[in-house]
C-alpha cells in the first residue's frame, strides 16, 4: 500500500526538481526516480579538475523569477555572471552583435545587405519580446503562430537576417536550423536572447543535495519501466534499481518530468492516445565538451562565438572569471546523428583549431575535458504549439493522477522547465486534495 500522499517524480532534471520542491512544500512525501547515476538531467553535471561544472544547460536569466525564488528559499547558492553576446566568425573577422546595442545590430544588418523591411520586422519583434518572460504562453507571438506557423521561420526573413541572426539564435535555443522551427516559438527565443545571465558557481549538484536534505528521496540508477494503472488511475510504477529485477512500487500519483520521447515509452501501454500525441514532438541530438586549458582562451570582451557551419556551432567561455575553460556545443544538421566518442573527439579537435586560429593563439595545452551527449538534447517544437498543448491537456484529463512536465510544454529555458514542473505538481496536489 502506498504511503499516504506519496508521489513519484520520474526524472531529476530541472522540471523534476521543480515538481519535487512544490510537492514537498505541499506536504507530500516525494521520491525522485532517476535512471542516471548523476542527477541534473540535461544540465550535464560533471567534475573538471576537481571543480563542479555544468556541461549542458546552465544559464539563469534575470527574468527567471520562479527558479531564483526556489534557489533563494532552498539554500545559499553562489551565482556568477555568464555573458551571452553573439559574436560570429565571418571570413576570419570577429563580428559582435550585442543585444544591449540594438541600433548597432540593425546598422550591421543594413550594411550586410539585409532587406530593409526584414530589418524593420526583426526590430519590431525584438521590441515586443523584450518584456516577455521567454515562455511558450498565450500572447502576441502565439497569435502570430495562427498564420505564421504555416511556414518555417526562415521563410519570414531574407537570407542575410536568417544567416546573421536567426541561425545562431535557433541553434542555441533549439539545436535546430531556422527552416526547422516556426514563428510562434520565436518570441521565446528572442526574449531569452535579450536577457542577462548568471550561472551556479558550483553547478546543480549542491541544489539537488539540499533538496534531498529537505526530505525528498532521490533514487538514482533506477529505471521506471511501467505505469501501474487501475480503472484509469495511476497507482504506482514498476521500478528496476541498479539493473535488478522489476519491483512494483505504489504511489498516490506520478509526475513524468522527462523529455517527450521518454514519456511516450511509459505512457504507451496504458494511455495510448496520450502517447500518440507526445510522439509528435520532435527532439534533436546534442553533444557538448567542456575543456580546461593551461591559459585563457577568450578575451574579457568576448562572450562566445557562433560558427556558421560544421558540427560545432557555439563556443563560449565557461564563465566571466573562467576564460581558460571553454564549452563547445555540437548541434544542427551537421552534428546529426549523435556522434560516437571518437567522432566527437575529431569534431572537438577541428573546432579547437578553428577557434585558436581565429583568436591568433599559439601553442595551447588541454588540462582536462568532460564530454556529454544527449539523443534527445533539444526540443524543436511543433508549429501551432498552443493548439498542441491544448490537445495534450484534454488527453491528460483522462489519465487519473498522472501529470507531465518538461521542456516541450513551456519552453526550453531552465525557467520554463522549472515552471512546467511546478505546474505539474500543482495539478497533482489539487487532484489529491
Amino acid at each position: 500500500m502506498a504511503e499516504a500522499g506519496r508521489v513519484a517524480v520520474v526524472g531529476a532534471g530541472i522540471s523534476g526538481l521543480g515538481a519535487a520542491d512544490r510537492l514537498r512544500r505541499a506536504g507530500h512525501p516525494v521520491e525522485i526516480i532517476e535512471c542516471g547515476t548523476v542527477p541534473g538531467g540535461r544540465c550535464g553535471a560533471g567534475i573538471l579538475d576537481g571543480r563542479p561544472i555544468t556541461v549542458g544547460g546552465r544559464m539563469i536569466g534575470a527574468k527567471y523569477t520562479a527558479l531564483r525564488e526556489f534557489l533563494a528559499d532552498l539554500g545559499s547558492f553562489d551565482l556568477e555572471p555568464a555573458r551571452m553576446r553573439l559574436t560570429r566568425l565571418i571570413d576570419g573577422d570577429l563580428v559582435t552583435l550585442d543585444h544591449r546595442d540594438p541600433a548597432g545590430t540593425l546598422r550591421y544588418l543594413v550594411g550586410a545587405g539585409a532587406a530593409a523591411p526584414d530589418v524593420v520586422k526583426f526590430s519590431y519583434l525584438s521590441r515586443r519580446a523584450r518584456g516577455e518572460r521567454g515562455l511558450l504562453a498565450p500572447g502576441y507571438f502565439s497569435k502570430l503562430a495562427a498564420s505564421g506557423d504555416r511556414k518555417p521561420l526562415s521563410d519570414h526573413f531574407d537570407p542575410v537576417v536568417t544567416r546573421t541572426l536567426l541561425t545562431p539564435m535557433t541553434i542555441w535555443m533549439h539545436g535546430a536550423e531556422p527552416d526547422e522551427v516556426h514563428l510562434g516559438s520565436f518570441g521565446m527565443v528572442l526574449a531569452t536572447m535579450l536577457d542577462e545571465f548568471e550561472q551556479l558557481t558550483d553547478g546543480i549538484q549542491p541544489v539537488v543535495a539540499e533538496l534531498v536534505r529537505s526530505g525528498v528521496v532521490l533514487r538514482t540508477g533506477t529505471w521506471a519501466t511501467r505505469l501501474l494503472v487501475r480503472n484509469g488511475r495511476v497507482r504506482g510504477l514498476t521500478l528496476s534499481e541498479n539493473g535488478g529485477p522489476p519491483v512494483d512500487r505504489l504511489y498516490s500519483a506520478v509526475v513524468l518530468a522527462l523529455p517527450a520521447p521518454a514519456a511516450v515509452e511509459l505512457a504507451a501501454d496504458e494511455f495510448p492516445a496520450l502517447a500518440k500525441l507526445l510522439a509528435q514532438v520532435r527532439y534533436l541530438p546534442a553533444a557538448a565538451a567542456v575543456v580546461e586549458y593551461d591559459r585563457d582562451v577568450f578575451a574579457p570582451d568576448i562572450g562566445g562565438i557562433a560558427f556558421d557551419n560544421g558540427p560545432c556551432r557555439m563556443v563560449d567561455p565557461y564563465g566571466v572569471t573562467r576564460r581558460d575553460t571553454v564549452r563547445y556545443t555540437f548541434t544542427g544538421r551537421a552534428a546529426r546523428p549523435l556522434p560516437t566518442a571518437a567522432v566527437l573527439d575529431t569534431w572537438l579537435g577541428r573546432a579547437e583549431r578553428l577557434l585558436f586560429a581565429g583568436f591568433g593563439l599559439g601553442a595551447i595545452r588541454r588540462r582536462g575535458v568532460v564530454r556529454r551527449g544527449w539523443t534527445a538534447g533539444y526540443c524543436a517544437y511543433l508549429p501551432f504549439h498552443l493548439e498542441f498543448t491544448g490537445r495534450l491537456r484534454h488527453e491528460l484529463a483522462a489519465c487519473g493522477r498522472l501529470a507531465l512536465a518538461g521542456d516541450y510544454l513551456l519552453g526550453t529555458s531552465m525557467e520554463a522547465c522549472f515552471r512546467s514542473g511546478v505546474e505539474a505538481a500543482s495539478a497533482v496536489t489539487a487532484e489529491l486534495a
